[in-house]
């Protein structure tokens, strides 16, 4: 009896997938339109004003992505600058389908695109918003596209081109995030402990992939050794920090936080295909009709950013970062495809299509509110709303503009961290140079030469309840400095951020 190839109501895996991605692509356009820019938005459109061969806080692909489209387009509009990002996800959907529909089934491919989409991290973080993460993500599966094409396809056969466009593919990972050491180093795993792939260690093919990796990566190279490893050092420095007490506390945080980022209903099942993908061995077959080997060369290259990421909050303070370990589970995501796949039934479609669902739901209601702020009305109340953080600083632009600091000559704007800089320089939109000086800026403080302004006068802002602190903290630098006023950022009326002070000073004579 010749059983019919499983489909998604009356479409095909394939067609499924598509219409996955043309309306998951609509709804981010939408909310991409509609939220204003987050805290790292913000910040890395200011650092992108100005093209650098790397930059402080990451490589720099996703900077050179925004300094290509504002250049391109003339434009620093918010969907113009989202827009490539969110093209990016739309690809990475698609390789997660083509991946799993090569190592399994159709199925197990849309399932797999289907989850990754259901996650709430990926969905909004990476898939909607201006991060680093969506093309590192992107090649990070281009890379093992290539790279499962090689062990368990026919890219064995062209050896040369297949590894030199998994180098190419590789290094355009580590020129998107630095977390891509963790694909190279899992793929090493890989070929050490699989008794039928270690013949590639002794081909030239897989060390010339590195040579391009690292030749694409180069520029980071070359920018950290002109700034002293900057970049390098701060990255690692939040790694190995040296601790006087074990943060059990941060460790749960770490715990909850990211399960809460990548939804439990999905977080604990990828653990759990996780560890059977690690427990099957380096030629094991999970699940099910899944290439031989491939789960394990998915959990050599998913467990180790999940496990590290997560015990450095033992000793480290990693703040919110929950989203550090997100490659990981990718790849665990991946392979619940298949597992599904295997399964699949009424109660597993129930819990993906629900998962989904779910997820619609939560980002509407936040994306709703973070546009309108309705849950306000809903809610009264003088509650911290996370969402303000999205608001832009309109009530500042509409001052300057109302000041006339738009086109006078010999004057510069300035923020005193990268926070505030961030959301300065979008009201800014580079039509005055500006500067971020202070004990704390990051990328902006190689987008501002100090000594060619010596003389200028500049608007300084900050958000402070104090604005004596301001006036004393930086007044050394000007002649003279004058607070001129307090503004509130409001949304429908509603006063959300308070303090954000505005001062004009006189006579730039350095920094002190």
């Amino acid at each position: 009896m010749i059983h019919p190839a499983p489909r998604i109501g009356p479409f095909t895996p394939l067609t499924a997938t598509l219409i996955l991605i043309a309306v998951t692509l609509v709804l981010r356009i939408i909310g991409g339109a509609v939220v204003g820019w987050g805290t790292g938005e913000a910040y890395y459109l200011a650092s992108a004003r100005q093209f650098h061969l790397s930059y402080f806080d990451q490589p720099p692909l996703s900077l050179w992505v925004i300094w290509a489209t504002i250049e391109l387009t003339g434009s620093d509009a918010l969907l113009a600058i989202r827009l490539p990002f969110i093209l990016m996800f739309a690809v990475s959907t698609w390789l997660a389908y083509d991946i799993m529909a090569k190592l399994h089934s159709p199925l197990a491919g849309f399932f797999a695109a289907l989850i990754v989409n259901a996650c709430v991290l990926f969905s909004l973080s990476v898939g909607s918003w201006t991060q680093p993460d969506a093309p590192m993500l992107m090649f990070w599966l281009a890379t093992v596209r290539v790279l499962i094409s090689i062990f368990f396809g026919s890219g064995a056969k062209t050896p040369w081109r297949s590894w030199g466009l998994a180098g190419l593919f590789l290094g355009l990972t580590f020129l998107s995030k630095y977390h891509a050491v963790f694909l190279a180093a899992g793929t090493g795993l890989f070929l050490i402990f699989n008794s039928t792939q270690r013949r590639w260690m002794a081909h030239r093919a897989p060390w010339f992939a590195l040579l391009i990796a690292l030749a694409i990566f180069s520029p980071v190279l070359i920018w950290n050794a002109q700034n002293d490893w900057v970049s390098f050092g701060f990255q690692g420095g939040r790694a190995v920090e040296t601790p006087t007490d074990l943060r059990w506390d941060g460790l749960i945080r770490m715990i909850w936080g990211q399960l809460l980022y990548m939804v439990p209903w999905l977080a604990i099942p990828a653990l759990f295909v996780g560890a059977k993908a690690l427990a099957a061995g380096p030629r094991g077959q999970f699940p099910t009709k899944t290439a031989p080997g491939a789960a394990a060369l998915f959990a050599y290259i998913g467990w180790p950013p999940i496990i590290l990421f997560t015990l450095v909050a033992l000793w480290s303070d990693t703040q919110f970062h929950f989203h550090w370990q997100a490659p990981g589970y990718l790849m665990f995501f991946m392979l619940m495809g298949a597992w599904a796949a295997n399964r699949d039934g009424r109660a597993v479609r129930t819990w993906l299509f629900g998962s989904a669902l779910t997820t619609l739901a939560i980002l509407t209601l936040l994306v709703s509110h973070a546009a309108t702020g309705w849950a306000r009305a809903v809610f009264p109340g003088d509650w911290e709303d996370p969402t303000a953080l999205q608001l832009p600083w309109t009530e500042l632009g509409q001052s300057l503009q109302m000041r006339g600091a738009f086109g006078q000559g010999n004057l510069f704007a300035m923020g005193t961290n990268w926070i505030d800089c961030g959301y300065i320089d979008t009201q800014i939109g580079g039509r005055l140079p500006f500067a971020c000086l202070g004990s704390d800026i990051r990328n902006l403080e190689f987008n501002f030469d100090p000594a060619s302004h010596i003389g200028w006068n500049a608007y300084i802002v900050e958000q402070t309840s104090n604005p004596d602190r301001v006036m004393e903290r930086y007044g050394a630098m000007f002649e003279t400095i004058e607070h001129l006023e307090t503004l509130t950022i409001t949304r429908n009326g509603h006063p959300e951020l308070t303090g954000i002070q505005l001062f004009y000073a006189e006579g730039f004579v350095g920094e002190d």
